[in-house]
């Protein structure tokens, strides 16, 4: 394996957010830290009713680009509501401790969720590896760098990074593993925090080839409005012999202060994933796990009411 050289190599970062401005105002600074000239940072703003787009226009100086130069809309293939999304786009190139990094924000007029808020900054990525992260997340400086590394194999798709919940002495996550059992694809954290292959990158904070993201049409609004579109992603790109992998050097802090709970509430995001793990086996299942996935759905349909009944 050839290694990989980081200095002539740029990324796009990508950051879809909804009345994230707080978060903005507190992480972006840590998200520039970590970038080098030639990099770009996309804020992907889904219709936020904050002030997210007053602050980051003003804050970094963020000029319109005339409409007349560039589309009016946004491919309709990742937005399941409506065949066409307007959005306003936003630039600027910064100095940030002696690199020039440019800023991009593409401001939806629809609110469109996560996974179709990220498909619309890959459109705008103008490198070939991409960084997607939450608007709740803190990178450490060498992140970029240290997820870069990998890419010199050709055949790897995305990496995952460690998680850690707010500092060193929080709980551990980015490690995932992927079985089936009576009927259902099963998920759940690594037992191990070593780097090495994963069942899948979190949408939360991974790199990603942009190429083979492209290739595979990005998150699947099958999914939406959420849940079970990275782990759908990264198991169509293994199906296809690429590589996903975890890298336990690459350390960011995942704040979680921004939640489905809050938009959705509870009940909601127990329907929304139900109906998401069971449109995830319709699609990736083989036969014999179909077959199972019936057989198994009645004894499925009495755990998942059981548990309704308990939050009622």
């Amino acid at each position: 394996m050839i290694d990989i050289d980081i200095t002539t190599k740029h990324v796009s970062v990508i950051i879809p957010n909804y009345n994230g401005k707080s978060l903005l105002a507190q992480y972006l600074p840590h998200v520039l830290a970590t970038l080098q000239t030639g990099d770009e940072l996309i804020i992907v703003d889904d219709f936020s009713t904050d002030s997210s787009v007053k602050y980051l226009v003003n804050h970094y100086k963020l000029q319109l680009v005339k409409k007349k130069l560039l589309p009016t809309q946004v491919s309709s293939d990742y937005f399941p509501q409506e065949k066409n999304i307007e959005f306003k786009l936003y630039t600027n190139t910064l100095t940030v401790k002696k690199q020039k990094i440019t800023i991009q924000l593409v401001s939806l007029q629809l609110n469109v969720r996560f996974a179709a808020a990220a498909n619309a900054g890959v459109l705008f990525a103008h490198h070939d590896y991409i960084l997607l992260l939450n608007s709740d997340v803190k990178p450490t400086k060498t992140v970029r760098d240290q997820l870069l590394k990998h890419f010199s194999d050709a055949t790897v798709f995305g990496v995952g990074c460690l998680e850690y919940e707010r500092d060193h002495s929080g709980e551990k996550s980015g490690k995932n593993k992927l079985w089936f059992s009576r009927g259902l694809f099963m998920h759940s954290k690594a037992k191990d925090m070593f780097t090495g292959p994963t069942a899948w990158v979190s949408g939360g904070s991974g790199m990603f080839d942009k190429h083979k993201w492209v290739a595979l049409g990005g998150f699947d609004q099958l999914f939406f409005p959420a849940y079970w579109e990275d782990v759908d992603l990264s198991f169509r790109a293994r199906k296809k012999g690429w590589k996903v992998l975890f890298d336990q050097d690459a350390v960011v802090y995942h704040i979680h202060e921004s939640t489905n709970t809050d938009v959705y509430g509870a009940q909601k995001i127990l329907n929304m994933s139900w109906k998401n793990a069971l449109a995830f086996v319709k699609k990736n299942a083989n036969f014999w796990q179909l077959l199972q996935h019936y057989l198994f759905l009645p004894y499925w349909n009495y755990v998942r009411n059981k548990l309704v009944n308990q939050e009622l």
